[in-house]
């Protein structure tokens, strides 16, 4: 509550701005969406959605979900190790590639499940939607806990445009470009349209070690589209697009609470931090081996065949087929090898969807169509524990000839998807209508899945050879690795029903309810140790979900103002857990036994004048467990269960919030307008987010809980009046605050974590031409 308090006192700032002098009369802008696979009023659709405009992401240098999200409520994105923290709601998937996300990406339509797979591609955008709860109806069965949906800009028919931005942020050292230009090649027949980026990003964490800033990023995308008006009905779109980014240390955690607080003693890691005089404090500031990279390379075609629906039923027909291929290196912290590890992955995916859609006159609307998903993943991880040489004495001498000892871990798993989905709307009466929805759903997946104990080649692993089949038992009493080869099947199929009532009250008003069932198939644990095929396989997710809210526009169509309430029950949720050995750690994945989520979003937007605006959007939530008795120990209760000679450890976080789940965030903007001379303007925009308190583990270990935070964000701009031209100084996070994106517990050092910072302030100049 104190940092509630310190928010509402800060937004005092804001009201320096409000007393500004006014000008004409203005209206506030109507925004079009595609989140019922049509193009809508965003107050017509029944569902809690924020969207974010592309000009609104270029001037707040906005380059990927992370920054896109940050001031949003009840959307929380991380960096983790080998996929992103990705939360709504407080429903997220955690971090086994194993996963699909259960907050889905979708491109022009594309699915994106890997958190990585969209790294770099927010790249010359219309708009993005953020859509929170399930949308599985439109969606398909992978959006359990939100989407977050992309659209790009398309080539235009009749005329030519473009812009091109620079920009250079001071606290990173990071320049950046990005441009798009697009036209008719033959005016109302053919178009196209060209856009890329390009950025690096020279590091926010000074590495004391290596004496380099961390992370060292360099991005590089290009996407090339093309508009064919095929009849005057007909058209075709395609779209290739290719990005690149090559890193060092991408992800960059830092030692904490080293030496840890009593009753905890210095343990190994711990040890040899201190010997290295390494500091603990969780800063901008860490130490760490050399050699840890990362690389993303992805591609995509798009190519849809589309009737629009002005003179009967629209048709639309899109097929896509995208590549991945990611890597991480990482150690955990320390100044010299001791634990690390690395995670190449590679995705190849094809979709194909066709749509039918009501004439746009049709009193009767509805949208019926069909997907299909076929997909090829291979993930290898593997990690490496040199530290564990100084145990090869006694019994395990004779692993010492194969020092320094790693695991590893393959998993080659191919899905096969298909659905059908529907949804009908009709007029009730005038102002009351009706939305009928169902869509099914079948995933089979097959996957070999494996583990060995091996030699590393190198600090993390990445070049490995198996150690003899003679002493994989021997080694597997230390790293906890069995040896196996285990082959699984899952196929898994559901039907979904959704229905809501819409009432319109005036033409400015839009009340609604909704109710729907969503599902997420099961799959493989990317990291099982043990050879038990029952432990390979996690199961279905499914969830009710209810929805109501209001929608409206008031005062002379000057102000929104959006309210929902929501409550969604989540079953057989699929949950990552820690899990440490003596000398490693990976995440399990189980699947818990229920979560309940609930809580009210409210949007108010605000435009008294053609110079002045005014936003507020704010969540409160209540996110809790409803049944998790054997959820893994934290390290003071395993600590405490070693002492009292029991076996295992495990807590009960029944009726205890998930990670990313504070009671309240939201953020308060504002923004101004003012004309100089004839053909200037200058502009000041401001932005206090804000959050309360949350865990960032499921273990809930209050040594690694984040605090409530307030973050600034601020724009000053001058610019011509005709918005040809602008330069401007964009400065986020101004407060500094220290967030944390993820932790662990550190291996062989109870009491001691791995924390990774998320980007501290960041001061930057922009200009940018268009025309």
């Amino acid at each position: 509550m104190r940092g509630f308090k310190k928010t509402l006192l800060q937004s005092a700032a804001f009201a320096t701005i409000a007393c500004l002098p006014s000008a004409a009369f203005a209206q506030i802008e109507e925004i079009v969406v595609t989140a019922q696979k049509r193009e809508q009023s965003i107050q017509d659709v029944p569902i809690s959605i924020v969207a974010v405009s592309g000009e609104e992401m270029l001037d707040r240098q906005i380059s990927g979900t992370e920054d896109l999200v940050d001031s949003l409520p009840n959307v929380f994105v991380s960096k983790d190790t080998i996929s992103n923290n990705i939360y709504v709601r407080g429903v997220g998937s955690g971090s086994n590639g194993g996963f699909e996300q259960a907050v889905a990406t979708f491109i022009d339509g594309v699915y994106h499940g890997r958190s990585r797979y969209t790294q770099a591609s927010l790249v010359d955008i219309e708009r993005v939607e953020i859509l929170r709860g399930p949308q599985t109806i439109y969606f398909g069965n992978n959006a359990i806990g939100g989407a977050l949906s992309v659209t790009t800009r398309q080539p235009d028919l009749n005329e030519w445009d473009g812009f091109v931005q620079a920009s250079y942020e001071f606290e990173g050292n990071e320049p950046v470009i990005e441009a798009g230009v697009g036209g008719p090649v033959v005016p109302g027949t053919l178009a196209v349209r060209v856009a890329g980026r390009y950025s690096h990003l020279d590091g926010f964490i000074k590495n004391l070690t290596t004496g380099n800033n961390n992370p060292n990023v360099e991005d590089r995308f290009v996407r090339f589209s093309a508009l064919w008006q095929i009849a005057p009905s007909w058209s075709t779109t395609f779209k290739a697009e290719y990005g690149k980014q090559d890193s060092i240390s991408p992800f960059a955690p830092q030692i904490t609470n080293c030496p840890p607080e009593p009753p905890f003693t210095i343990g190994f890691a711990c040890g040899v931090a201190l010997a290295n005089g390494q500091e603990d404090v969780f800063d901008y500031r860490r130490a760490s081996i050399d050699g840890e990279r990362g690389e993303i390379e992805a591609s995509e075609f798009l190519l849809k065949i589309e009737r629009d629906n002005l003179n009967g039923i629209g048709v639309v027909l899109q097929g896509s087929l995208s590549k991945n291929d990611f890597l991480l290196t990482a150690g955990n912290g320390l100044a010299t090898p001791f634990f690390a590890f690395s995670a190449p992955e590679k995705l190849n995916q094809k979709t194909l969807e066709l749509r039918l859609v009501s004439p746009a006159d049709s009193k009767l609307k509805y949208i019926f169509g069909g997907y299909y998903l076929s997909s090829d993943l291979n993930i290898n991880t593997n990690l490496a524990f040199p530290f564990a040489t100084a145990l090869l004495g006694g019994p395990l001498a004779a692993l010492l000839p194969f020092a320094p000892l790693s695991g590893t871990i393959f998993l080659d798993q191919k899905e096969e998807a298909f659905s059908l989905f529907g949804s009908v709307t009709y007029p009730i009466t005038e102002r009351l209508s009706g939305t009928v929805g169902l869509r099914y759903t079948n995933s089979k997946k097959t996957a070999v899945q494996s583990a060995t104990n091996s030699t590393a080649n190198d600090n993390f692993g990445l070049s490995s050879t198996p150690l003899p089949d003679a002493l994989q038992p021997l080694a597997q009493l230390l790293t906890g690795f069995t040896q196996h080869t285990t082959v699984g099947r899952v196929k898994d199929d559901d039907f979904l029903p959704s229905i809501s009532l819409q009432y319109e009250a005036n033409d400015n008003a839009t009340f609604y309810a909704k109710f729907s069932e969503g599902f997420k198939a099961g799959g493989f644990d990317a990291v099982e140790l043990t050879g038990i095929p029952d432990r390979l396989i996690f199961a279905p997710e499914t969830v009710k979900a209810y929805e109501a809210g209001i929608k409206t526009i008031l005062m002379n169509n000057t102000l929104r103002f959006n309210l929902s309430i929501f409550r969604s029950d989540y079953q057989d949720l699929q949950q990552a857990v820690s899990q440490f050995t003596a000398t490693s750690a990976f995440i399990t994945l189980t699947n818990v036994g229920g979560l309940k989520s609930q809580g009210f979003e409210a949007e108010l937007d605000w435009q008294p004048s053609d110079r002045l605006k005014f936003g507020v959007d704010f969540a409160l939530l209540d996110a809790a467990y409803k049944n998790y008795p054997n959820a893994g120990c934290n390290a003071l209760q395993a600590f405490q269960a070693q002492q009292a000679g029991l076996v295992g450890c495990s807590q009960d976080l029944s009726g205890q919030s998930p990670p990313f789940a504070p009671d309240y965030s939201g953020n308060i903007s504002a923004g101004y307008t003012h004309p100089v001379g004839d053909t200037l303007e200058i502009s000041i925009d401001t932005v206090l987010s804000f959050s309360g308190a949350y865990d960032v583990i499921v273990d809930k270990d209050p040594a690694t809980r984040q605090r409530a935070w307030q973050k600034l964000d601020a724009r000053f701009g001058l610019g011509g009046i005709d918005d040809r031209w602008n330069i401007a100084f964009v400065g986020k996070n101004l407060t500094n605050e220290r967030v944390i994106g993820s932790a662990t517990d550190v291996v062989a050092s109870a009491g001691s974590y791995t924390q990774q910072i998320t980007r501290g302030r960041t001061l930057a100049l922009q200009a940018r031409f268009s025309f």
